[in-house]
């Protein structure tokens, strides 16, 4: 099964195809929200966050910690679904002597989610990246890879919330890329 994967990912997903199915999964998650927000009422469905990553990136070579902005769209598909599009890019290297490292990737994701109490939820989040991945003593690793991960999510205010997930972004090449974001977000 993984040879499939790596070879559909190796031959298929190119940044410019997985940005096109981005925006295709977007747009059309968002007409079929729409049509059914027109039958059961009004609501916010889409939603924007902004986030910090401290990404574990880990292989041969050894392990670095960059830190990354991550900017996150979604639409509310139903009370539990959504559909996120998020873009990860390094803002601060983590430079060790002869080591330095960053990550830089973008990602279609299916939202799972189930509320817990009233204005917190529980979700999941399982889709592809396309990472780019460069370390000095990695080397650099670009491609795309399943990606999944868990976090939470709490509202401070009926339009903004704030939320903290773990997530397993890529391995491929011997080439590992996990960590936490803590993000606030606005629904729209």
């Amino acid at each position: 099964m993984y040879d499939l994967l790596s070879n559909f990912n190796g031959k298929y997903m190119n940044k410019t195809n997985l940005i096109s199915l981005a925006i295709i999964a977007f747009f059309g998650a968002s007409v079929a929200h729409a049509q059914s927000q027109n039958q059961v009422g009004s609501e916010h469905s889409f939603y924007g966050e902004l986030g910090f990553s401290q990404i574990d990136l880990s292989g041969a070579g050894g392990d670095s910690k960059p830190i990354a902005l991550r900017f996150l769209v979604g639409n509310e598909i139903n009370k539990n679904l959504g559909l996120d599009i998020l873009y990860t890019q390094t803002v601060y290297k983590d430079s060790k002597t002869g080591f330095d490292a960053s990550y830089n990737g973008l990602g279609v994701f299916l939202k799972p989610k189930y509320s817990v109490i009233q204005g917190t939820e529980v979700f999941a989040r399982i889709g592809v990246v396309r990472a780019d991945i460069t370390a000095s003593m990695l080397g650099s690793s670009q491609g795309s890879d399943i990606a999944y991960g868990l976090g939470i999510q709490t509202e401070f205010t009926t339009s903004v919330y704030g939320q903290i997930d773990y997530m397993h972004s890529y391995d491929r090449d011997n080439v590992a890329a996990k960590g936490f974001t803590v993000s606030v977000g606005s629904h729209f």
